[in-house]
């Protein structure tokens, strides 16, 4: 009967590699540290990269766990919260890779930290005048976000977040917040309170007066307003000059007959006739009669004429 023979599974081989982007770095910078880890010639995907970093002191200055991708690299990255203080000197990096909680790799690698250069905080506005400018900024903290005021407004910038870089500069675009015209204030600080101003002149927009333009059509009437109070009554003016005397009237009509005049007086006795046996009436007589009876006629006619003429 053949016998089979079990085999022990041999142990991978591991290879660990760490380094830094640069081997040197001004103080407050970005440090980026990046690696690969193999199993016996091929990638290792999905295992444990522990990071330790070591000031120049002996102090922690950084650690964290990364995961190996699918091509067996890593990659992780920070910046000293002391800044600018973070000592100088030469800093250690620790990486151990494990399996199942076993250490399967090891390596190390340094890096420098040199002092910064003091750079006294420096913004400049292009241009200095206008509604929309670019700010460029010098000697703000590296890897900090910068926050840019107007008047002590925050602004909005582009790109919405602004990062200084590893040098200590930044850029960004920002548009005026106030049309009126006049010098402002544009402010940019630093997560460490290092700041710097420049002024911005928004000019005068409003350009010069036109020509006048042509009158335009009459508009429709209004309403009539509300009748005012009657005034107080003026005093009497001179009286007139007489006017010319009219032309005399058409005669009226002609009254009613008035009434009938009293009777005439009687008038005086005539002579006495002679005797009718006598014979014939003394012509005289006859005359003397006849001229009281026309007088009595005349003053009857006058009576009644009178008394017409009152009436009417």
């Amino acid at each position: 009967m053949a016998l089979a023979m079990v085999l022990p599974a041999m142990a991978a081989t591991y290879s660990l590699t760490v380094t830094t982007g640069q081997a040197s770095y001004i103080q407050g910078a970005t440090v980026t540290i990046t690696g690969a880890l193999t199993a016996d010639g091929l990638p290792a995907a999905g295992l444990l990269v522990g990071i330790q970093v070591t000031d120049s002191l002996g102090n922690n200055a950084f650690s964290t766990i990364v995961i190996t991708s699918a091509t067996g690299t890593y990659t992780t990255s920070f910046s000293s919260l002391l800044g600018t203080s973070q000592p100088t000197g030469t800093y250690t990096i620790a990486a151990t890779a494990s399996e199942s909680g076993n250490q399967v790799a090891s390596q190390s690698a340094t890096y420098t930290v040199t002092a910064a250069v003091t750079v006294v905080p420096t913004i400049t506005l292009s241009p200095s005048t206008g509604v929309a400018t670019t700010i460029s900024g010098i000697g703000f903290n590296p890897t900090d976000t910068i926050t840019v005021t107007w008047a002590n407004t925050t602004m909005v910038t582009v790109p919405q977040t602004v990062s200084v870089s590893s040098s200590g500069s930044f850029t960004a675009v920002v548009t005026a917040k106030s049309q009126t015209a006049g010098n402002y204030t544009i402010k940019a600080t630093d997560q460490h309170n290092n700041s710097a101003n420049a002024t911005f002149t928004v000019p005068n927009l409003q350009g010069a007066t036109g020509p006048t333009g042509a009158p335009g059509a009459t508009g429709a009437p209004g309403a009539t307003g509300a009748t005012g109070a009657t005034g107080a009554t003026g005093s009497t003016g001179a009286t007139g000059a007489t006017g010319a005397t009219g032309s005399t009237g058409a005669t009226g009509a002609t009254g009613a007959t008035g009434a009938t005049g009293a009777t005439g007086a009687t008038g005086p006795a005539g002579a006495d006739g002679k005797d009718a046996t006598g014979g014939d009436i003394p012509v005289a007589a006859l005359s003397l009669g006849i001229v009281a009876l026309i007088i009595a006629l005349l003053a009857a006619v006058i009576a009644i004429t009178l008394r017409r003429k009152i009436a009417s």
